[in-house]
């Protein structure tokens, strides 16, 4: 999957998919950065009962360069 063809919010299964994390270690890690206004855990976004994770935010967590300047392996576009 190539990173610019990810949905601006992801849902916690493509989390899960993403980052090799357990669905209770996704939740929790949003809940980690709900509680400490962005400290620590996960980026997360609630549209009612639902909770989405914001793409960007979570690339910018893995350091990869979303903007494609980077010719190092692993930059923008070069996702499995």
């Amino acid at each position: 999957m190539r990173y610019d063809d990810l949905p601006p919010f992801l849902r916690v299964e493509q989390v899960q998919e993403l980052t090799q994390l357990g669905r209770s270690q996704v939740y929790e890690l949003t809940r980690r950065w709900r509680e400490t206004n962005g400290a620590e855990g996960i980026p997360a976004v609630n549209f009612g009962r639902n909770v989405r994770i914001p793409t960007a935010g979570l690339l910018r967590l893995g350091m990869i360069d979303v903007d494609g300047n980077d010719d190092e392996p692993g930059a923008a576009g070069d996702a499995a």
